[in-house]
């Protein structure tokens, strides 16, 4: 087998061991900043703008594609910040964040998901980069930012919506200011 067959295969497969080993590995906890959560979306609506504004206009199954793919983000979004353990530390009010196992193996599905179908609708190893790909294989490349504009804007929310209360308890322990 030639080194040209598998090094498709040799990103992903990296990202899927640096996975594995933080799955395997002890989770850190990372700081989150609910005031600040809103950024990542509106980055990912200003992309999709740009980009949509490039495309061709979608019949109406590209339409239809790009309300599901939002609906699958949504749900994906919704379900990965479901599963993450939220805390907050008593000395600086920073609320902390544990990804557990579960996300962290949604976010290796979605994934290997993605990679399956980007390869799928090129055909397989694409060995002739001369010819464009097909232009329907860009409703499916648009549909996916939807998915992605989709997933971020639900974990963001959700993420926002479980700290919010945690904020607030620790707002209401603190000593009144003398």
């Amino acid at each position: 087998m030639a080194f040209k067959e598998i090094a498709p295969f040799i990103a992903p497969a990296v990202v899927v061991l640096l996975v594995a080993r933080r799955l395997i590995g002890q989770p850190k906890l990372k700081r989150v900043r609910p005031n600040q959560l809103w950024i990542g979306p509106v980055y990912i609506a200003v992309a999709m703008a740009l980009v949509l504004y490039t495309s061709p206009m979608p019949n109406l199954f590209g339409l239809a594609l790009f309300a599901a793919a939002a609906a699958a983000g949504a749900a994906v979004g919704y379900f990965r910040a479901l599963h993450q353990e939220f805390s907050i530390e008593a000395e600086t009010g920073n609320v902390m964040s544990k990804a557990s196992p579960v996300g962290t193996l949604i976010f290796l599905g979605i994934f290997v998901v993605r990679y399956a179908l980007s390869y799928w609708m090129n055909g397989g190893v694409q060995t002739d980069y001369g010819h464009p790909p097909s232009p329907k294989l860009l409703v499916y490349t648009d549909a996916m930012l939807f998915f992605a504009f989709a997933m971020v804007t639900a974990t963001a929310w959700e993420v926002w919506r479980r700290t919010r209360p945690l904020v607030a308890e620790h707002k209401a322990s603190l000593p009144p200011p003398a």
